[in-house]
């Protein structure tokens, strides 16, 4: 009788594990801001990564130039990392280009079509930078990228 008990505690126990699991919010999406393989940059804060992105820092520590790469088209994973690293709205972000072109003919990042094409960018030029979701860097292959923050969204 005791066995049964137990038996049965521990597969509600499992049951109830599953449904929180499958409810929880580790289910959500991740957003990986990465850099090129051979850039010697460690880990970043959002602050730092903020800093490079929008070319406040213009050159990596190496001395090799910034080249932040953004998405072309609005999606969740470009509007969480506006938000929660740049502390923009693609509208701000916009503007915030449209100064610095005029200030200092300064260019904004280049605007690719999609997680691989940024990718393919971060991994070309070893100043590179840019965000993509931790799925499509699965799929894409992390080859030539290292990434240096993660955010949920």
């Amino acid at each position: 009788m005791k066995t049964q008990r137990a038996g049965r505690t521990r597969f509600l126990a499992a049951g109830l594990a599953l449904l929180l699991l499958a409810a929880s919010p580790a289910a959500a999406e991740e957003l990986v801001v990465i850099v090129n393989a051979a850039n010697p940059v460690g880990p970043l804060t959002a602050k730092e990564v903020k800093g490079y992105f929008l070319k406040k820092i213009p050159v990596w520590g190496n001395g090799e130039k910034v080249r932040p790469a953004d998405h072309s088209a609005d999606g969740p994973d470009r509007a969480a990392f506006l938000s929660k690293v740049l502390g923009m709205s693609s509208d701000e972000l916009q503007r915030y280009w449209l100064e610095r072109q005029y200030a200092n003919a300064d260019h904004p990042p280049a605007g690719l079509e999609d997680d691989p094409s940024v990718v393919k960018f971060v991994s070309f030029f070893k100043g590179g930078i840019g965000f993509v979701t931790r799925s499509a860097l699965s799929r894409a292959g992390a080859e030539g990228v290292k990434p240096i923050l993660t955010i949920a969204f």
